[in-house]
């Protein structure tokens, strides 16, 4: 019989029992549940903690910043990597993601949330974008940040200087419309050169971005204010202005516009008022130039003029160069003296000659009938009244005269002129050119330009031309008298290394003879050619370029390096050694004109192709008849000329060379020795002699 409550019982305690073991499983699960929450950390999306953006320079840097959730601890040397998106926020492409930095730890487990700080972070010299991300990720395990909100990250090199339009403003003027191209130049911090295409830009005009312009350049057409800017977004206004060009002004200007003005009520003076004359518009860019009766007053450049005391009256105008596209004149004014002024004063010192008289002599426009004084040294000698506007006083020995004048005008002007008169103790005479030579002229004129008189005290007194009729000249050559007597002499050249000077003799006596400085005339040829001494330039050796001698010359060489003309240091002499291939050429000058010697081009060993053949035998051996070349040289910048023995041409041809001699010979090649120059380019680079044989 079935003990039906025992069966019972022990189902209660295996029920009881399974229940328990249950609740045992349920908190192992929630045990280990907890621990594994505990060992997954996260990281939260970084932030940049000290700035709004990244605007980097080369100088500065920036902090980020993110938080590390509680856990377990992670390996010792796990770091944290700061990675930069690309330009639009995207990780996607592993090629596009820039490491900004990394740091170890914290890596120790904790029960509170950590920080993971990066310091001094510099911003990647090709960022440029407003929509740049962050994250940060682990080394060593397999933990990546949430990716940050958008952040702009730009980069410039704030030690650049964008110039525009070479700081010009656009000025035109007279015109009813324009076009105007103006260019972005950027220097570096030690003035180089960057070239404009490795940056970005963006042109404003009157502030407002203008759509679609993004090159260096930009052609304008409209009046305004215009800017270029590297585009650095958010960034901006941090690097203003040192992202952006000066600001270039376009206008057009109303030639009316401008005029001369004055302080005083009109332009009528007296010649002791102070009298200034100004433009309306005043700008230190622009170029100005004053003229009187239409001649250019020398020196008076700036946009005010202070007129003189004398001669001041006439007719004004101003010539302002506002910019390369407008240069405009303004109205004229005419400027009236009240007053009286000495028109044709005295010269500041004269020379008294013996047994000469001066006469000394002025002109005025103060009325007839004004006051005049003739003073010697403190000594009134005659005073009266002017009877002419031409007054003349003797000055019959050395000493310090004055001429005074009290006019008889609304101005009561006093006018005074005064001259120191001298003797001479020798005459001093200059002569050169009279006026710049070119080398290739025939004849030349040399003449007097100089007659002085040199005082006790060694002053130099200019004679008047007056005084010259008191003297003899004569031209004379190497010491030998060219019979030519007048104050200038041609010169041609085959007199050419010779000598010249101009001696005078005063008539009167009491004077030495004068002779001037010795003035060596020297022709030069229009194609000197150098003499390459050896011909080739041997590895290790040395070859010497010669010009022609000339005790009268000075020389100075060049090289050419990349088309450029390179002067060599302290090379002085006719002659230059070279120990390195390249183009060299020599600049003579004389006491007439500069010229340059044909390019010489130095050049190692020749290879057996390219050698030149020194003899020919025309009517003989067949093979040899023609003067032949290797076959560079008939390309169509060769030029070859050849020489017979008297130095004259015997045949010339360029556009390349093809066995043309001895058959276009004009001597029919009949001498013994000819001599030729290879040219390539206009440079030299053969020459020597060719032997005919028969």
């Amino acid at each position: 019989m079935i003990n039906v409550a025992y069966i019972h019982t022990n189902l209660t305690d295996v029920i009881t029992m399974k229940k328990r073991l249950n609740l045992v499983i349920v908190m192992i699960v929630l045990a280990m549940g907890i621990h594994v929450a505990k060992a997954q950390r996260n990281i939260g999306p970084p932030s940049l903690t000290s700035a709004p953006q990244a605007c980097g320079t080369l100088t500065n840097s920036f902090d980020f910043s993110t938080e590390l959730s509680p856990g377990n601890a992670l390996p010792t040397n796990n770091q944290f990597i700061l990675e930069l998106s690309d330009a639009t926020g995207s990780f996607a492409n592993q090629s596009d993601i820039t490491e900004l930095g990394r740091v170890t730890g914290p890596n120790n487990g904790t029960g509170a949330t950590s920080n993971i700080d990066f310091v001094g972070i510099s911003v990647p010299t090709n960022a440029n974008s407003d929509d740049f991300r962050i994250r940060v990720r682990a080394s060593e395990v397999d933990i990546t940040s949430d990716i940050s909100d958008a952040i702009p990250f730009h980069f410039f090199n704030d030690n650049l200087e964008i110039i525009l339009n070479g700081r010009d403003e656009v000025i035109f003027c007279n015109v009813a419309s324009f076009a105007k191209e103006i260019a972005i130049e950027v220097r570096d911090e030690n003035d180089n050169s960057v070239d404009v295409n490795t940056l970005k830009w963006e042109w404003l005009k009157d502030g407002a971005i203008i759509p679609g312009e993004n090159n260096p350049s930009l052609i304008i057409t409209e009046v305004g204010r215009y800017i270029a800017r590297v585009p650095l977004g958010l960034c901006n206004n941090f690097f203003n202005p040192l992202n952006r060009s000066n600001a270039v002004d376009a206008s057009l200007v109303n030639p009316g516009d401008i005029t001369i003005i004055t302080d005083a009520a009109d332009f009528s003076y007296c010649p002791d008022e102070f009298k200034e004359l100004k433009a309306s518009v005043i700008d230190f860019s622009y170029n100005y130039q004053w003229l009187k009766d239409d001649v250019e007053l020398e020196g008076e450049i700036s946009p005010t003029i202070i007129l003189p005391d004398n001669d001041f009256g006439g007719e004004y105008t101003l010539r302002i160069e506002l910019s390369e596209d407008c240069t405009l004149i303004t109205d004229l004014v005419t400027v009236t003296n009240e007053g009286s002024s000495i028109t044709v004063p005295l010269p500041e010192s004269l020379i008294l000659l013996p047994t000469q008289v001066l006469n000394l002599t002025i002109e005025t426009d103060a009325p007839v009938g004004s006051v005049f004084r003739f003073i010697v040294d403190t000594n009134i000698q005659s005073q009266g009244v002017t009877t002419s506007q031409t007054l003349t006083f003797p000055a019959p020995f050395v000493g310090d005269y004055r001429i005074e004048i009290e006019a008889d005008d609304p101005c009561n002007t006093f006018l005074i002129t005064e001259t120191s008169v001298f003797a001479a103790t020798r005459i001093d005479l200059v002569i050169a050119p009279d006026e710049v030579v070119d080398c290739q002229q025939d004849p030349i004129t040399i003449a007097l330009i100089e007659m002085v008189g040199i005082t006790s005290s060694g002053d130099r007194v200019p004679l008047t031309t007056e005084q010259f009729d008191f003297f003899d000249f004569e031209w004379f050559n190497d010491g030998v008298s060219t019979g030519e007597t007048s104050l200038s002499l041609d010169v041609s050249r085959s007199d050419s290394g010779g000598s010249f000077e101009l001696r005078a003799v005063f008539r009167p006596g009491g004077l030495p003879d004068a002779v001037s400085n010795n003035l060596p005339i020297d022709f030069l040829a229009s194609d000197i050619v150098l003499d390459i001494t050896p011909p080739v330039l041997e590895a290790g050796e040395s070859v010497v370029l010669t010009a022609p001698l000339n005790a009268n010359f000075t020389y100075e060489w060049y090289l050419i390096e990349n088309g450029e003309e390179v002067l060599i240091d302290g090379e002085t002499t006719n002659t230059l050694t070279v120990t390195e291939e390249g183009s060299y050429f020599a600049r003579i000058s004389t006491s007439l004109c500069t010229a340059d010697t044909q390019v010489a081009a130095v050049g190692g060993p020749t290879a057996l192709s390219e050698l030149i053949p020194n003899v020919v035998t025309p009517g003989g051996n067949v093979a040899n008849d023609a003067w032949v070349l290797p076959n560079s040289f008939s390309e169509n910048d060769v030029e070859v000329t050849i020489y017979s023995s008297n130095g004259k041409i015997d045949f010339q041809k360029s556009g390349g060379y093809n066995a043309d001699w001895p058959n276009n010979s004009a001597s029919q090649a009949s001498e013994l020795i000819y001599y030729y120059i290879i040219s390539r380019s206009s440079t030299v680079v053969k020459k020597g002699t060719i032997t005919v044989m028969r």
